[in-house]
């Protein structure tokens, strides 16, 4: 596999909200973060080691982790859980996905702030279905 197809890998695992991809074999150990390829020869590996670390912000997609109608606020409130704009916490609910009888939280991936409701409230979504932008900042 070239550095170019592990470039796009992470890219595309990045897009999806995946953070990290373990592979392990009998004779081998793959790691891969979703926050891009950086080999030696990269210059964003070349950090200054007596620097703070800087925080930049990034987004990602909060997808459905199953089918249902996903729902803004639970249906005995009328305030949503996670307006856009609102700080949240790491397991926070950012929404619902109702399963019939069943409530889903749909929560944050990690602390953050809630970006855009990418679907509206009481829709049938599928697994995988985008539901959330979240924004987060990261350590460089």
């Amino acid at each position: 596999m070239s550095f170019d197809q592990f470039r796009d890998l992470t890219a595309w695992m990045d897009e999806a909200g995946i953070d990290e991809l373990e592979l392990v074999g009998p004779s081998f150990r793959l790691r891969l973060g979703g926050s891009g390829l950086q080999t030696p020869d990269d210059p964003a590996v070349a950090l200054d080691r007596n620097a703070a670390p800087e925080a930049k912000p990034s987004h990602q997609i909060v997808a459905a982790p199953t089918v249902g109608l996903f729902l803004h606020r639970h249906p005995l409130h009328t305030t949503m859980l996670a307006p856009e704009g609102t700080r949240v916490q790491a397991g926070q609910a950012l929404g619902l996905l109702r399963i019939g009888p069943l409530l889903v939280p749909v929560i944050a991936p990690r602390d953050g702030i809630v970006g855009a409701m990418l679907v509206a409230h009481e829709t049938v979504v599928g697994f995988g279905t985008s539901l959330v932008e979240f924004h987060h900042f990261e350590r460089s």
